[in-house]
C-alpha cells in the first residue's frame, strides 16, 4: 500500500519507482534487440545480404574514404580554426596517415612475415604437443564405463587429420591471401584519394545533406545526427586507442617472458580486443597455448602477462578512455555480438557495439519526441 492513513508510504513509493526504472531498462533492451533481430531476419528472408555485399564491394572506396574523412574531421577542424588553410591541413593529415602506413609496412611487415612463417612451421608441433598433453592427462584419469583407449586414439587421429589438412590447404590459403592483399592495396589507395577530397569539403557536404532532410523538425534531426556522430566518434576512437595500448603492452610483455612471435601475438591480441568482452580472451588464449608449447615457465609467464593487461584494460584504460563514450548494458552488447556475429561473422562482431549504440540513440530520440508531442 502506498498510503498509511493520510500519509504516503515513502518506502513503498521508492520501491515502485526503482521497479519502474528497471522495467524501463528491460524495455529498452528488448526494443533494441527486437529491432536489430527483426531487420536482420528480414534482410535474410528477402535475400538482400548478397545484394548488399555486392553494392558494398563496389562502393567500398567511397565508404572507406568517408569513414577516414569522418574520423579525422575533428583534427582538420582544429587546424583550420587555428588559421591553417583547409587544403593544406587536409594534405598534412593525409601525409601523416600515409607516413604511418609506410612506417608500418617497412618496420612491422618484414618482422610479421618472419613470425608468420615461424608460426606456420611450428603449427604441426603445436598440435602434436597439444594432443600429447591431452592424452597424458587422460592416462591419469580412471573413469569406469569409458573406453579411454578409444578416446585417446580418436584424439590422435583428429590431431593428425588437422595437421594433414592444414599442410595441404596452406598453399591455396597463401595464394588467396596474396590476391586479397593486392586488391586491398588498390582499394586503400583509392580510398585515401576519395577521403582527402571528402575531408576538404566535409562541412559543405554536411550542409548539403541537411538540406535533404524534411523541413519539419529539421533541427531535431540535425541534433540527432550530431549526437550520433559525436558519440560514435568517442566509441570508435576510444576502442582503437585501447586496442593500440593492448597491442603495445602485450607485445612488450610477451617479448620479456620469451615468447616467440611476440609481435604477431601482440597484434593478434590488439585486433581481437576490438571485439568486446570475448575478444581479449580469444587473443590471450592463443598466446598462452603457444607459450606452453615452448615450455611451462614461458606459458605461465604469458598467462600472467595476459591477465595483467586484461586487468589494466578493464580497470584503468576502459574507465579513462571510454568514460565519456556511449554506455550500453552488457546484455545488449553480448546479444548484439551474437546477432551480428551470426549474420556478418567477425566484421559483424567488431561493428556490433557502434551499431547498437546508434540504434539506442535513435530509440531515445523517438521517445523524447513522443514525450514532447504529448505535452
Amino acid at each position: 500500500m502506498l498510503k498509511k492513513g493520510n500519509n504516503v508510504d515513502k518506502d513503498s513509493l521508492n520501491e515502485l519507482i526503482h521497479l519502474s526504472k528497471n522495467l524501463i531498462k528491460v524495455f529498452y533492451v528488448i526494443t533494441i534487440v527486437g529491432i536489430v533481430l527483426g531487420v536482420l531476419i528480414a534482410l535474410q528472408k528477402l535475400e538482400l545480404f548478397s545484394m548488399f555485399k555486392g553494392v558494398i564491394k563496389v562502393i567500398s572506396p567511397l565508404f572507406i574514404g568517408f569513414i577516414i574523412a569522418w574520423l579525422v574531421n575533428p583534427l582538420h577542424r582544429k587546424l583550420v580554426n587555428k588559421g591553417l588553410n583547409k587544403y593544406l591541413s587536409a594534405i598534412l593529415i593525409f601525409l601523416g596517415i600515409i607516413g604511418i602506413i609506410i612506417l608500418f609496412v617497412y618496420i612491422f611487415i618484414p618482422v610479421l612475415y618472419d613470425q608468420v612463417n615461424d608460426l606456420i612451421s611450428t603449427i604441426p608441433s603445436i598440435l602434436n604437443s597439444t594432443t600429447n598433453f591431452v592424452t597424458k592427462s587422460l592416462d591419469k584419469l580412471d573413469i569406469s564405463g569409458l573406453d579411454m583407449d578409444s578416446i585417446k586414439s580418436g584424439l590422435v587421429d583428429t590431431g593428425q587429420e588437422m595437421v594433414v589438412s592444414f599442410t595441404s590447404s596452406l598453399p591455396n590459403h597463401i595464394i588467396g591471401f596474396v590476391k586479397h592483399l593486392f586488391s586491398a592495396f588498390g582499394i586503400i589507395v583509392l580510398s585515401l584519394v576519395v577521403g582527402i577530397y571528402m575531408l576538404i569539403d566535409f562541412d559543405n557536404l554536411s550542409v548539403e545533406f541537411r538540406k535533404l532532410l524534411p523541413k519539419k523538425n529539421r533541427d531535431d534531426y540535425v541534433k540527432l545526427i550530431e549526437n550520433i556522430s559525436s558519440n560514435s566518434h568517442r566509441v570508435v576512437n576510444g576502442t582503437l586507442l585501447i586496442a593500440l595500448m593492448v597491442f603495445v603492452c602485450d607485445t612488450i610483455g610477451f617479448a620479456l617472458v620469451g615468447l616467440d612471435m611476440a609481435i604477431l601475438f601482440g597484434l593478434f591480441c590488439g585486433l581481437t580486443d576490438l571485439i568486446p568482452y570475448i575478444g581479449p580472451y580469444i587473443g590471450g588464449a592463443a598466446a598462452v597455448i603457444v607459450g606452453f608449447t615452448q615450455g611451462p615457465i614461458i606459458g605461465i609467464g604469458v598467462l600472467i602477462i595476459a591477465i595483467i593487461v586484461q586487468i589494466l584494460e578493464s580497470y584503468v584504460l576502459q574507465p579513462m578512455v571510454m568514460s565519456k563514450a556511449m554506455q550500453l548494458p552488457p546484455v545488449v552488447i553480448i546479444i548484439g555480438l551474437l546477432l551480428f556475429g551470426y549474420f556478418f561473422n567477425i566484421i559483424g562482431m567488431v561493428v556490433a557495439t557502434p551499431c547498437m549504440a546508434i540504434i539506442k540513440e535513435i530509440i531515445m530520440f523517438i521517445n523524447r519526441k513522443k514525450v514532447i508531442n504529448k505535452e
